[in-house]
């Protein structure tokens, strides 16, 4: 027997209608509510108008007057610190390395020894010089007296004149011999001193090539060594402004790295361009400051003038930041402060350059201490 569901009575069906109308009337008056909230009918508005804003007084703080200056205007050309004069250290002779004592950045005295090479083999040929020079001296001893004994016989039928020439021919043979044995020794000698290298003046190791078991070898590098005294800023300067620099002229050079700042004069202008760069090599020397904060190496820049402009300055202690913006506090005719933004340039001796925002005349204030 199948079952049949029970009838719907028709009380049921309008509590059904009447919850579904009650949800959809819910729905939308809560997105009603939502709209109004984010149009901000629920916030307080500004009314529309200008409103005057209560602006600080200057007074008691430290005012101070917009000026320009004159100013040298100046292109910047890059370079790299080297020293003036850069030794490498390498032997005369062919030999092993005995012993190499400075490392790269020891400090070196003038005479003082650096490389010591082998010279075994060498201290054996000037024994086999001192015997043979001791030989040809005692040959020459008697060639010596053989003729002075045929001059006291020349003329004499005991003596023919062939005799005396072969005599006289002995002793200048043995003669030559002497010098010849002489100046193999000198030589000898002469290697010997070049198996010490030492630093012909005080400076630094700047770099090392070898070991001791290595071979040296004439124009091999064993050594650098550079004067730290003696340093100069290797420029490429373009060679449009080349043009403007001479002999022996002045010039700002900056290395930040070793924070040195300096006047420096140019040495030497090479004379001839660079194709590839467009660029001219100017050396400009470098005070003796006698101190490690330069390097070779650095970068560094040198400034070349190229005119004059009015330039506004003002205490770099004057500018607050806000954010990524720069403003300072500008006082009116009624001593009141305003803010304003500004554009800066570069900075130096505790000011800083005002690119905009601000006219000769006016008046900052500087912040309260």
């Amino acid at each position: 027997m199948q079952a049949h569901p029970a009838p719907v009575s028709a009380g049921m069906r309008v509590v059904s209608i009447l919850k579904s109308l009650l949800i959809f009337l819910l729905g939308i008056a809560g997105l009603v509510l939502f709209l109004a909230w984010m149009g901000g009918a629920f916030h307080h508005k500004v009314q529309p108008g200008e409103k005057t804003v209560e602006r600080q007084s200057a007074q008691g703080r430290e005012v101070v007057e917009v000026k320009a200056e004159q100013s040298l205007d100046a292109q910047n050309a890059v370079g790299t610190v080297q020293p003036r004069r850069r030794t490498e250290i390498a032997s005369q002779i062919l030999a092993n390395i005995r012993e190499i004592k400075p490392r790269p950045g020891d400090k070196v005295a003038a005479g003082e020894l650096l490389v010591l090479l082998d010279d075994r083999e060498l201290q054996a040929q000037q024994r086999e010089a001192l015997a043979s020079q001791a030989a040809a001296d005692a040959d020459l001893v008697t060639r010596r007296g053989d003729l002075a004994r045929a001059r006291s016989l020349r003329g004499t039928a005991s003596l023919s004149v062939d005799e005396f020439a072969r005599i006289e021919g002995a002793f200048k043979v043995a003669e030559a011999q002497v010098k010849r044995v002489q100046e193999t020794s000198a030589r000898i000698e002469v290697q010997l001193s070049h198996t010490r290298i030492n630093a012909p003046t005080a400076g630094i190791i700047g770099d090392r090539f070898a070991e001791p078991g290595d071979l040296a070898a004439p124009g091999k590098p064993l050594l650098t060594f550079f004067e730290p005294e003696n340093l100069e800023l290797h420029a490429s300067v373009p060679e449009s402004l080349a043009t403007r620099l001479a002999l022996g002229q002045t010039l700002l050079v900056r290395v930040d790295a070793g924070n040195y700042t300096t006047q420096a004069a140019i040495r030497e202008i090479v004379p001839q361009a660079d194709p590839t760069s467009r660029s001219v090599l100017v050396k400009v020397t470098l005070p003796k400051v006698g101190s490690t904060q330069l390097l070779p190496g650095m970068y560094g820049r040198v400034s070349i003038p190229v005119g004059q402009s009015e330039r506004i300055w003002i205490p770099t202690h004057a500018v607050r930041n806000l954010g990524q913006l720069d403003l300072v506090e500008v006082v009116d005719a009624d001593n009141r402060l305003t803010r304003r933004f500004v554009r800066l340039g570069r900075e130096e001796r505790a000011r800083v350059e005002v690119l905009s925002g601000l006219k000769p005349g006016e008046r900052i204030a500087l912040p309260a201490r």
